[in-house]
């Protein structure tokens, strides 16, 4: 398993939904059925679960408790449909433990651990479930030929790179340093006097992934010759020479062991994005109107079906 980064709180997943007026009307947290994805019934019982109070109004609280359950069974489902897989109950536990060790820490009940009033353990628990749902759907998509192919189609999202660089404000500057350089001074020396970025004396960048650097930098240090000095390349902040001494990119096998090792943030999160909305989008799920109606964006209230979308 991954490691555990980007769990996804009730309270940040909630923060997707558009919560469009509120309804106080009160509601038992008994057995009635409250929505059916698929097979699967989701109850009154089960949305009490998530609270501690015993009776509970139908508001953007209950609301977001409900979409928030029929996120996680329709990402269940698609678990199961997409991958094959079960959800991985031992890593849930494990997940859960660190986050109750968190809270108990901090000295923090659910509801402030979580934001959410009057949130009870059980709302912790669907977190841990939800990131480790996240964890191993982006691991089934990493594995797929299109993502592999989509990853590898730009060198600058997955090579790292060893820079040196001397930034000027003139293209005049730069062929003057370039002149010099080429005449055979050194490197480092000639950065230290020259170069506005104080901030990397001798213009040694040191080694990070290329996407970290802006555009034409981050382009120019993939495609530069090893060892060779590059440039002037123009950017937001003047005129860059560099040489690029070292630069490494893991292979296709390495990328499918351990994608998280190799994907930025930023990757991840769009992986899992497209597929999370995708999934909502597609789901057919029957909700008791007295609660509202559903969207793959959240439940729309009840005083409101001119909102609920339309099919085209």
């Amino acid at each position: 398993m991954a490691p555990r980064s980007g769990l996804i709180l009730l309270r940040k997943l909630s923060a997707l939904i558009v919560v469009l007026a509120l309804v106080a009307v009160a509601c038992s947290s008994g057995s009635g059925v409250v929505a059916t994805v698929g097979a699967t019934d989701l109850t009154e019982a089960d949305i009490g679960d998530f609270f501690e109070s015993d009776t509970l109004p139908i508001d953007e609280s209950l609301r977001e408790a409900i979409f928030a359950l029929l996120a996680r069974e329709i990402l269940l489902q698609g678990l199961g449909a997409d991958f094959d897989l079960e959800l991985d109950q031992t890593e849930v536990d494990s997940v859960y433990g660190d986050l109750i060790a968190q809270m108990e820490e901090a000295a923090m009940t659910p509801e402030d651990f979580l934001g959410v009033p009057d949130a009870s353990v059980a709302m912790v628990r669907f977190n841990a479930e939800i990131g480790v749902i996240r964890e191993q759907v982006v691991e089934g998509l990493i594995q797929q030929p299109e993502t592999i192919e989509a990853f590898f189609s730009e060198p600058v999202a997955y090579t790292t790179v060893c820079v040196r660089h001397v930034l000027v404000a003139t293209t005049e500057e730069a062929e003057d340093v370039l002149a010099r350089l080429d005449g055979g001074e050194d490197f480092a020396a000639v950065a230290t006097e020259v170069s506005l970025d104080t901030g990397t004396p001798g213009g040694d960048l040191g080694c990070s992934p290329a996407g970290r650097y802006v555009p034409e930098f981050a382009q120019a240090s993939v495609t530069a010759d090893i060892g060779a000095l590059t440039g002037p390349i123009e950017t937001d902040f003047g005129f860059h020479l560099l040489v690029v001494d070292e630069r490494t990119a893991p292979t296709e096998e390495e990328v499918k062991a351990d994608p998280q090792a190799h994907l930025t943030d930023a990757d991840v999160n769009a992986i899992w994005t497209e597929w999370f909305n995708e999934t909502l989008q597609t789901a057919e799920v029957t909700l008791d109107e007295k609660y509202g109606f559903w969207s793959s964006v959240g439940i729309i209230p009840p005083d409101r079906p001119d909102l609920v979308p339309t099919e085209e």
